[in-house]
């Protein structure tokens, strides 16, 4: 079963005709298939937060998407959006080989979602594969490339060329991020670590000042923190984020 447009509001509209066994068994199918949309953006929803660290979202949340992943998975084992959702949650608990395969089903059930391509390679970096994230990215760029969520493409390949050592790269991707997506932390302070990498001094101070302002009360505890919610011990990750924890050092920023 895939998902077809809006199949509560078809599901109502059967409800206002009479009853027939036909209709009962339409109207099943379409609630069944609304819940597990319904289940599985949930999930999503849940998971943004939680990795992105808003809301305060933490292990309740963590339950809450776990239970709507299953039931989403439960109702259409062939949903795209389900293996999506499924993909963050095994993210969140360091299965980073499980949530590689989850979004290769969401391929597979959906390969025209262009979002997949670029979790699949943010994946990837988690896997020490820099080089295929990126390749993931650049074709997630293809197939959108006015993606509202473009800026997440552009941190995924600013980040993998950051671990790389990079940091020219990584900058042009990184302010390409900050410009499209200014609402998250870590695309901002990424970008303020390759700037110290690279010397920049007056290009970090101004994007430390902006971060500043942005996010108040940050500190690099609070980075080390925030990156619990994707545990990795994969050793291209750890070097890769002693390396950022150190450049923001370099830079000034609060320990």
């Amino acid at each position: 079963m895939q998902s077809s447009p809006d199949p509560l509001a078809r599901a109502k509209s059967l409800y206002e005709k009479s009853v027939t066994p036909r209709r009962t068994r339409q109207m099943r199918g379409l609630l069944r298939e609304s819940a597990a949309e319904t289940a599985a953006f949930n999930a999503t929803t849940v998971l943004c937060q939680y990795l992105n660290r808003w809301d305060n979202a933490g292990p309740a949340e963590l339950v809450e998407a776990g239970n709507a992943v299953q039931q989403a998975l439960f109702l259409d084992p062939t949903f795209f959006l389900a293996h999506y959702a499924q993909g963050f949650l095994d993210r969140t608990q360091g299965r980073h080989q499980d949530a590689l395969e989850a979004f290769d089903r969401t391929i597979a059930y959906n390969p025209a979602f262009a979002r997949v391509y670029a979790q699949k390679g943010e994946q990837l970096v988690y896997l020490g594969r820099p080089d295929d994230a990126i390749a993931q990215v650049e074709r997630a760029m293809e197939l959108s490339p006015n993606s509202k969520v473009r800026g997440y493409f552009y941190w995924v390949i600013g980040r993998a060329r950051f671990f790389q050592g990079q940091d020219a790269e990584a900058v042009t991707w990184l302010q390409r991020s900050v410009r499209a997506w200014p609402s998250v932390w870590y695309n901002r302070l990424y970008l303020l670590a390759a700037h110290a990498m690279l010397g920049h001094k007056p290009a970090a101070q101004r994007v430390k000042k902006a971060f500043d302002k942005q996010f108040p009360g940050y500190s690099l505890a609070t980075v080390t923190a925030n990156e619990g919610a994707t545990p990795d011990d994969n050793p291209f990750v750890v070097a890769g984020r002693e390396r950022f924890h150190r450049a923001l050092d370099m830079a000034g920023f609060a320990a």
